[in-house]
């Protein structure tokens, strides 16, 4: 790999301890040119070492990680953020949803070196529309965007313009509201955990649906579900009677 300019930015010495210790352990080419214990020091750090990568704490006192970018205009954001945090639902759904790479604490070094191949491969304008997607999310208090990696970058997409999703072998069909729809280099299975917000779910093999976009459930033998866009996917009776638990209470 390159070598890398790098910073750590957080609140906790120890975390920055163990982090600075198992770069300089294992990534001999990646150069650790300072660290800071809040935001306020991070934009002033960045802006005196120019560094190529920031691994960024999410929850700190005062700013939470994730307002750093607040701070930074997109063209002047000339740095790549890989995320460290412990543990929080929402923050992990944020990061898979937006196409941010982040590091559990405590990280292992094939994590740290996943994360570090990913930028090295990654376009300003995917990392750009990535963090954006994300800071929507985290900005809103919910997953309100997800952004798909397109052949020429990223497309960010608000959640309820999500139709549906369809398996095509080793690539995925996105379906949008305004009966547009892109194709991704991903299999369906890459999805699923799409589920986990509460808004999707996974009808078949081959279908990820929304569920807020479901326009009927068709208790017919040999029925479907139809989708606020027209489509009409088939639906064992198995299938509708597990979606239905969904609707349960909100039935009249």
């Amino acid at each position: 790999m390159k070598p890398i300019r790098a910073i750590l930015v957080d609140d906790e010495a120890h975390a920055r301890n163990a982090l600075r210790g198992l770069l300089n352990q294992n990534f001999s080419h990646v150069e650790i040119v300072g660290e800071a214990e809040n935001i306020p020091q991070a934009i002033k750090l960045i802006a005196q070492t120019q560094p190529q990568v920031v691994f960024l704490d999410i929850e700190m006192p005062g700013y939470s990680g994730i307002e750093l970018l607040d701070f930074f205009h997109e063209d002047a954001r000339n740095f790549h953020i890989i995320f460290v945090t412990a543990y929080n639902e929402f923050a992990l759904k944020a990061f898979e949803l937006s196409a941010v790479d982040y590091l559990l604490k405590p990280t292992r070094p094939e994590f740290v070196e996943r994360a570090l191949r990913k930028i090295d491969m990654m376009s300003s304008d995917l990392r750009d529309a990535s963090l954006d997607t994300l800071h929507s999310n985290f900005k809103n208090k919910e997953l309100n965007r997800i952004a798909f990696q397109v052949s020429d970058g990223v497309m960010s997409a608000a959640v309820d313009d999500v139709i549906f999703l369809k398996a095509d072998s080793s690539y995925t069909h996105i379906f949008f509201r305004d009966n547009s729809k892109i194709m991704v280099s991903k299999t369906l299975m890459e999805y699923n955990s799409l589920e986990e917000t509460g808004i999707f779910y996974r009808l078949n093999r081959s279908h990820i649906i929304n569920l807020r976009c479901i326009d009927k459930i068709s208790r017919k033998e040999g029925g479907f579900v139809k989708m606020s866009n027209g489509h009409e996917i088939s639906a064992t009776v198995e299938q509708r009677q597990k979606l239905l638990k969904f609707f349960e209470g909100n039935v009249y």
